[in-house]
């Protein structure tokens, strides 16, 4: 509401005081929620640090085991394997709500090791290349539904932090002084009517 043209009537009052209550309370509200997303991005950033050593460690002991495997059976054999066992992998993506924020939840599907290839001319270090590399794909899910919700809960809490700005620097302070402009000119015509209406008594009793 423009403060230069608001009417000076109680009935605006009234309904100033009612915005302002309600902008107070959405500032409390949103400033709430602004920390409650912080605290649990903080949460979740230690969760992703945490699940990112993990999967380095992890690709660190799937190369290892893929290495052992072409030196044990060989660069060809190692790839006819490869070949032999590829197989798309099911990867469901469905979203969640985080204080009205939709986040991703990524799950695989779980495989079992299914032998697709001869035992003869292989060993055993490639069934743990294999294993270690089906570990290594779960792993990456977990980083990437983690690295994601982080990014769309911080975009969350900038817009948030915005809005209350919005409502402490700029909507509080200006119903606050229309209130001020319109409680100071409803005094000014009260006085007003009180000195005419003693001046239209002095007159009748004259």
């Amino acid at each position: 509401m423009p403060q230069n043209n608001v009417p000076p009537t109680r009935a605006v009052l009234l309904q100033t005081r009612r915005d302002l209550a309600f902008a107070r309370e959405a500032h409390d509200l949103l400033d709430r929620k602004r920390q409650a997303l912080i605290a649990h991005v903080w949460s979740m950033m230690q969760h992703a640090e945490g699940l990112e050593r993990r999967l380095e460690e992890q690709l660190v002991v799937a190369y290892e085991g893929f290495g052992r495997a072409r030196m044990s059976m060989g660069v060809e054999r190692v790839e006819w394997v490869a070949l032999s066992t590829a197989k798309a992998t099911r990867v469901d993506i469905t979203e969640r709500s985080i204080m009205g924020v939709q986040v991703p939840t990524v799950k695989v599907e779980p495989r079992e090791l299914h032998l697709e290839y001869s035992l003869s001319g292989t060993t055993a270090s490639i069934d743990r290349a294999v294993e270690a590399f089906g570990e290594v794909l779960s792993l990456v899910c977990r980083v990437a539904e983690t690295e994601t919700t982080v990014w769309r809960l911080t975009r969350e809490i900038r817009k948030t932090q915005r809005r209350v700005n919005a409502l402490a620097n700029i909507l509080i302070p200006n119903y606050e002084s229309i209130i001020a402009q319109v409680e100071v000119a409803l005094e000014e015509k009260e006085r007003e009517d009180f000195y005419r209406a003693k001046a239209v008594k002095r007159l009748l009793a004259r």
